[in-house]
């Protein structure tokens, strides 16, 4: 100690020296926004991004910006950049940070690598207990089930990457599209990416993130040669609904129906192959189902060979699932507004939902519904909690269930009239 120094007066405020470098992670204050038992796995992922694009001039981290998302995600009335600078003022201490400026949130969200929050995705995926099954008929496969398809989120006209279009009444529009793969039988996000005017085909747009080992289920708008050899070269399969006359199939073996498929609506089954310019090579089966609700038939194109063809039509009518997340996206999960004007922020923004998906499962051991959403707001706005809100939501997806079964009984009798 250098004895030179000058002593303070007797009374006055001691200064702490000022630490320089990060400021280390505090921990979340609000248990009740998850599960107390997953607080620590989400707590090492905030760590672990803490250290993300660190600068000594920078007070807002990734984790802070990940942990203001997700309490904006839970909160019905934080839609906007301006409501979630009013949020970090009621939670700062959450947050970790004194001030949430949209300004900077705005440039956080364009300059943090959205890729870093993938490890967190596959984290919590990992911890999902095993969820009740929607189909008995699906456990037979053992292979994950993935619905893929896009859907368009408006965005302001002036972003230059995004696909821009011209209303009716002649003013300038312009749309991201959000490129999904859902888990059918879960309702789980698996893959996700957004496009912009890039030129790339919807199918195209798929291909760097295919799964190996699934069974991919799409619409007409999959139907691209492409995008078949692609599936099939990472091992895995596809269920693609086509038009009636396109592709060109040349059939070389009609299969008998069993009296399963005929009572699951099954018109015919037959396997050949493509033609056309760039045609895959190798079998293709085709099987044609009636579609319940009108009696149309349905045109089915797929590399399964061993499954029986009732359980085709049953795989492809579970592509709905992935329509009604992006319903419960854009309705319950508040997505009409987007928070960035940059691919990379939208990217955050889609996975930080993804994130409060996968929570909710952990939270409440129930698949994402709007009851559950309804339910968690209160949670996170600290008028209840996880303990008071199970037996509601235990009871509504009671209800939920027995209605399910109703409709069941009701399509199946219909098939057998």
């Amino acid at each position: 100690m250098n004895e030179d120094a000058p002593t303070p007066p007797t009374g006055a405020p001691t200064v702490a020296p000022r630490r320089r470098g990060r400021k280390k992670r505090p921990a979340i204050v609000r248990e009740h926004l998850v599960a107390p038992a997953h607080l620590h796995a989400l707590q090492q992922h905030l760590e672990r991004l803490r250290a993300a694009g660190d600068h000594p001039n920078r007070l807002l981290h990734l984790d802070n910006l990940l942990v203001a998302l997700l309490l904006a995600f839970y909160n019905p009335t934080c839609r906007s950049l301006r409501t979630l600078e009013g949020l970090g003022k009621v939670c700062a201490e959450e947050i970790g940070l004194d001030r949430l400026c949209r300004s900077t949130t705005a440039d956080a969200l364009a300059a943090f690598d959205a890729q870093l929050l993938l490890p967190v995705l596959k984290d919590l995926r990992g911890r999902l207990p095993a969820l009740k099954r929607a189909n008995p008929d699906l456990e037979t496969i053992l292979r994950q089930v993935i619905a893929a398809d896009g859907s368009y989120f408006a965005i302001y006209a002036n972003v230059a990457w995004a696909l821009h279009r011209t209303r009716s009444a002649g003013s300038p529009d312009a749309q991201i599209r959000l490129n999904l793969q859902l888990d059918v039988r879960d309702f789980t996000p698996v893959r996700a990416s957004v496009s912009g005017d890039d030129g790339c085909a919807e199918p195209d747009a798929f291909i760097p993130d295919l799964v190996p080992d699934a069974i991919y289920v799409s619409d007409r708008n999959f139907v691209n040669f492409a995008f078949f050899e692609a599936v099939r070269a990472c091992g895995s399969d596809f269920v693609i609904r086509a038009k009636e006359t396109a592709p060109t199939f040349c059939p070389c073996q009609e299969r008998d129906l069993t009296p399963d498929d005929r009572a699951a609506g099954v018109l015919s089954d037959r396997v050949g192959f493509l033609t056309g310019r760039k045609a895959p090579e190798g079998l293709v089966r085709e099987v044609v189902i009636a579609d319940p609700e009108t009696g149309k038939s349905v045109r089915l194109m797929t590399s399964l060979m061993d499954l029986p063809a009732s359980l085709i039509g049953t795989l492809y009518r579970h592509r709905w699932q992935i329509e009604l997340f992006f319903r419960w996206l854009k309705v319950w999960g508040r997505f009409e507004h987007l928070l960035s004007h940059s691919r990379n922020g939208l990217t955050i923004q889609f996975y930080v939902a993804v994130i409060g998906v996968l929570l909710m499962y952990l939270s409440t051991g129930h698949r994402v519904s709007k009851y559950a959403v309804s339910l968690l707001g209160f949670v996170a706005s600290g008028q209840a909690t996880l303990e008071d809100i199970l037996p509601i939501l235990a009871q509504r997806e009671h209800e939920r269930d027995l209605e399910r079964a109703r409709v069941a009984r009701k399509r199946a009798k219909k098939l057998g009239a």
